[in-house]
């Protein structure tokens, strides 16, 4: 059995997804899109912003609005060749899009679009600039002012207690160093809530 690094599901050691979230087991190839691609008619591919084992996040411009931006994050099922692993990693993307649909939040990263082709399916939402804490740690290799980190901290509390006082509940799940962004302006943002669920009571999971 193969135990999930990111909801530790344990998943036959024949699998390449998690059957829950949709997190690579293995090595699996994605084609990247080019620069200039255009999505649903609307957006165009600037840039790879960055890429995983089942997908990856682009840089796009909208031609319906002058010097828009949007993070356009993809998720292929062209490496799912099981049709219950297929089922799982689109049911896990739709969640993730119909949940931060309804999120509002200066904390969280908007959702203004989600749409599925050519076997791909795409999430459209604010683009982010900044660096991960994560990616901050690394390059600093040293600690960060008390009252730097007391500030973060207090966003980080305002987020996630307003996710905790939705109805139902958000649980975020996955709050690590590597999914809080930092901007210029000083203000974080949650970034992945690929594994984010609904409360409900008696669910472990």
């Amino acid at each position: 059995m193969q135990t999930c690094s990111r909801c530790s599901l344990s998943n036959p050691d024949t699998s390449r997804f998690c059957a829950r979230c949709g997190q690579p087991l293995a090595s699996a190839a994605t084609g990247q899109l080019s620069p200039q691609s255009i999505l649903a008619g609307r957006y165009i591919v600037v840039r790879l912003l960055g890429q995983g084992g089942m997908g990856a996040v682009y840089l796009a411009s909208d031609s319906r609005i002058t010097g828009k931006t949007w993070a356009v994050k993809e998720m292929s099922d062209a490496a799912l060749l099981d049709p219950t692993e297929k089922l799982a990693a689109i049911r896990a993307f739709e969640s993730e899009a119909n949940l931060l649909a309804r999120l509002d939040h200066p904390n969280i990263p908007k959702v203004v679009d989600y749409f599925a082709e050519g076997g791909r399916y795409f999430l459209v939402m604010d683009f982010v600039p900044g660096k991960t804490l994560e990616t901050m740690m690394e390059e600093r290799r040293a600690s960060f002012p008390e009252q730097q980190v007391a500030e973060w901290g207090a966003q980080l509390c305002d987020v996630l207690s307003y996710l905790h006082n939705r109805q139902p509940p958000v649980i975020f799940r996955d709050l690590k160093p590597g999914n809080i962004i930092l901007q210029p302006d000083g203000t974080l943002k949650l970034i992945d809530f690929g594994i984010a669920r609904l409360f409900k009571a008696g669910r472990s999971v």
